[in-house]
């Protein structure tokens, strides 16, 4: 492994990163792939065999009062708090992403901009927050514990979209593949959503909807995988290998993570939908 990674050559560290003393170690392919292997062992030994459901879902189906999760104050404020900070900061990364996208269109040609050939995009937004939004990979995983202190299962769809979440970006930055901007702008919109909805949840509140976000994050793949595969097409738009690597990784890891999303909508959706009919 480390003779095929030292044969691609990595970027330079984004300018004002935090902490930069650590970005070597971050920048490491040890380190994500050492943390991804941990995280999925861990979920390995300490998931429940038989998992209870949340107040979400029992609300919906015919489960009994044994079968759901009860939370304590303590641990209701801390998932509240968790999934507020989570929702603030994807909200934060999008509105500063989102407008520095719209600038380099409006200030080169289509192609230059699209394809970021002079690193304008890298050099004033997607190296320094694409790197925070890699680091948030790691943060993200307390959303797998909360799962399995609450009792409940971490699904295959949990454990491989968080362990190939912090691979795939660890990819996208060490070796400055534009087309990550997909996963910091598409995911951070898709996340302030989201965790504002699971904060609410986390607190007692039942807003609709949540069947209408597992279709946006099915759509934002859709439409991820289309956009980066374009970016192999185009002549002279991924130049580097490690770039060309990147992106081939990230549209590999989308595949099958598209597939469990489309299999857990059925199941969950239409099980519900069925209960319902039944009640």
């Amino acid at each position: 492994m480390s003779m095929f990674f030292s044969t691609l050559e990595s970027g330079s560290r984004p300018v004002g990163v935090p902490f930069p003393e650590y970005y070597d170690f971050f920048m490491d392919w040890k380190t994500p792939f050492a943390i991804a292997a941990a995280y999925c062992l861990s979920v390995a030994i300490f998931n429940p065999k038989v998992g209870k459901v949340s107040r979400v879902v029992a609300q919906s189906t015919n489960a009994k009062p044994a079968e759901k999760t009860q939370s304590g104050a303590a641990m209701t404020a801390f998932v509240f708090v968790h999934n507020l900070i989570l929702c603030v900061y994807s909200a934060v990364t999008f509105i500063n992403m989102f407008p520095a996208m719209v600038r380099n269109f409006q200030t080169h040609s289509l192609f230059d901009a699209y394809c970021d050939t002079d690193h304008s995009l890298w050099n004033n937004a997607l190296g320094y927050w694409g790197y925070i939004f890699y680091l948030s990979k790691f943060y993200e995983v307390i959303d797998t514990i909360i799962i399995i202190l609450k009792g409940r299962r971490s699904s295959l769809l949990q454990t491989y979209h968080h362990a190939g979440a912090m691979i795939t970006m660890w990819s996208g930055i060490n070796y400055q593949a534009t087309p990550i901007w997909i996963f910091v702008v598409f995911n951070s919109f898709i996340h302030s959503i989201m965790y504002a909805y699971y904060a609410a949840t986390s607190i007692g509140l039942h807003p609709p909807g949540k069947k209408y976000l597992t279709s946006l994050q099915i759509t934002q793949f859709l439409v991820g995988m289309t956009i980066a595969v374009s970016y192999l097409l185009i002549p002279g738009c991924v130049q580097t290998h490690g770039a060309q690597f990147s992106v081939t990784m990230n549209v590999a890891y989308l595949f099958p993570l598209t597939y469990l999303f489309v299999d857990f909508a059925k199941r969950t959706y239409s099980k519900r939908a069925s209960d319902k009919k039944s009640q």
